[in-house]
């Protein structure tokens, strides 16, 4: 067991109306344009316990839903030897207001759990630090 967390953190400030990045966030036809949906997932709103499945892969399973404030989405991925029960690695998504709009923050971890759990985090460093920008920019652009 590794003593470091392998947590991604990171976060952007958004000059949009809190309920306009809560839809980015939940509504599939936005969550699309920054991250990736299985082709068979529907038009389904990210609601509580929502499963995206990408069959034989990964699933997420929506964890936590505060409208306007929290989503998270619990990972995870068959070929880990580990239980789901034996790690907590989930995305979190929070929102708030500041000066500007909102400020949104992404939490992705923990990896250390796992026997490559840097080469995770490295992804989901990548990963965050671009979703976020695309978020931002869908929800200010109006894409």
């Amino acid at each position: 067991m590794m003593d470091q967390a392998l947590t991604v953190q990171d976060q952007i400030s958004i000059e949009a109306p809190l309920s306009k990045v809560w839809e980015i966030l939940i509504a599939p036809k936005y969550v699309r344009q920054w991250d990736e949906l299985p082709s068979d997932f529907g038009d389904y709103y990210l609601e509580l316990g929502r499963v995206i499945d990408w069959s034989g892969r990964s699933r997420l399973t929506v964890t936590a839903h505060e409208p306007n404030a929290l989503l998270q989405l619990s990972l995870y991925v068959e070929k880990w030897e580990q239980s789901p029960a034996a790690y907590d690695i989930a995305y979190t998504y929070r929102l708030s207001e500041d000066e500007n709009g909102v400020l949104l923050q992404v939490e992705i971890g923990d990896f250390a759990v796992l026997p490559d759990g840097q080469s995770y985090y490295d992804a989901s460093v990548e990963f965050a630090k671009t979703a976020l920008e695309k978020i931002k920019n869908l929800a200010e652009n109006r894409l």
